[in-house]
């Protein structure tokens, strides 16, 4: 997780009225969907087509307490991808890997809640004052491989916490012939 785009996107709600952040907790297309908790306001994000990215890209953010110690932001990225769960697994870890020696990655084979084959990461970034912790569901639908995750200052969000918050996701195979 680049922790410049957790700044930046941090940085970026603050600037943002609440009254266009309100209503906007919500993320749909032809193969998922996901609703933020109630005390997160989105950041407004450029719309994107829901299968074709040239490189991961995020497609929703959602932010709590901005500006405070105890702030956390749900992301929703994305990338084209045509493997298998297992794949994309490999490829978010390897990628998270990459951007820095202090990674370290704990991950469990599970399932979201209607049932799709997913991984379940728990990423712990940094050390010292500046470690991050990034809880996240990771998963392939044919078309995409898709990063749920909500990230913050370590020890501000624990691991029940963080499943509640991503807990109202679904997700099927892409429809990819009928759009």
């Amino acid at each position: 997780m680049n922790r410049l785009a957790i700044y930046v996107l941090a940085a970026f709600a603050l600037a943002v009225p609440a009254a266009v952040l309100a209503d906007a907790n919500q993320y749909n297309d032809p193969a998922m969907s996901f609703t933020a908790p109630a005390d997160y306001r989105a950041v407004p994000v450029p719309s994107h087509d829901p299968a074709v990215f040239q490189d991961p890209a995020i497609v929703a953010a959602y932010i709590k307490d901005p500006g405070k110690q105890s702030f956390s932001q749900i992301m929703l990225r994305m990338q084209n991808f045509e493997g298998n769960t297992e794949g994309i697994e490999m490829t978010t870890e390897t990628d998270m890997r990459n951007q820095g020696t202090d990674v370290f990655i704990k991950k469990t084979a599970t399932k979201l809640p209607n049932g799709m084959p997913a991984y379940w990461q728990e990423v712990t970034i940094g050390s010292g004052f500046d470690q991050m912790k990034v809880y996240q569901y990771v998963w392939a639908d044919g078309v995409r491989g898709v990063q749920l995750s909500i990230t913050s200052r370590y020890g501000a969000v624990d691991e029940p916490t963080a499943k509640r918050a991503l807990a109202n996701v679904s997700a099927v195979a892409y429809p990819k012939y009928r759009y």
